[in-house]
């Protein structure tokens, strides 16, 4: 037999007092934060047809306050008879991310251009398929590659050129980031 003493909770005031530090929070709208945007314009020059274009410090943004990068985004290219290789960081040269020794190395990505149909013709192309995507990078909430003020973020570019023409390749690369101070 219940205790008439002792206090009694239902189910619906247990369930109540639960819920109301949650109802509380859910009705406050989070703020929102500004975020930064550094757009890095890279290129090649002009790419020969059928040759390979390395260019070390392709472009470069060299941020001015300590800055978190957040996310990064990369379009490919609308040629789609591109190799392209592209590295971003904080690294002189391309290729120099590895193992344990990554510190600056920010982001890696690679694309090709769908297989290009040889069929002997001296002009023109018949292409399969499609790459224009877009290639993107986002650290989980509270995660960010920090980088010092001064230091440059370069993108490095290895494209190769697989058209029948000759191109001049430019790749963005767009980073986002708050600055910490």
């Amino acid at each position: 037999m219940p205790d008439p003493s002792r206090p009694r909770f239902t189910p619906v005031v247990l369930a109540a007092s639960l819920l109301a530090p949650m109802v509380g929070s859910a009705a406050e709208t989070p703020q929102i934060q500004p975020l930064n945007v550094a757009v890095i314009k890279a290129t090649t020059g002009l790419c020969n047809r059928g040759v390979w274009c390395h260019v070390d410090k392709a472009g470069v943004w060299v941020p001015k306050t300590r800055v978190a990068i957040l996310s990064v985004s990369v379009a490919e290219q609308a040629e789609i008879a591109l190799y392209v290789d592209l590295e971003l960081s904080t690294r002189p040269e391309m290729y120099q991310c590895a193992g344990d020794d990554a510190n600056g190395c920010i982001f890696r990505m690679k694309y090709a251009g769908p297989g290009l149909y040889d069929y002997g013709g001296t002009s023109g192309s018949t292409y399969l398929g499609s790459n224009i995507t877009t290639t993107n990078i986002s650290f989980p909430p509270g995660y960010g590659v920090v980088v010092p003020a001064g230091t440059p973020i370069y993108v490095h570019l290895d494209v190769r050129n697989q058209s029948l023409i000759d191109l001049k390749v430019d790749q963005d690369a767009w980073l986002y980031y708050v600055p910490q101070e």
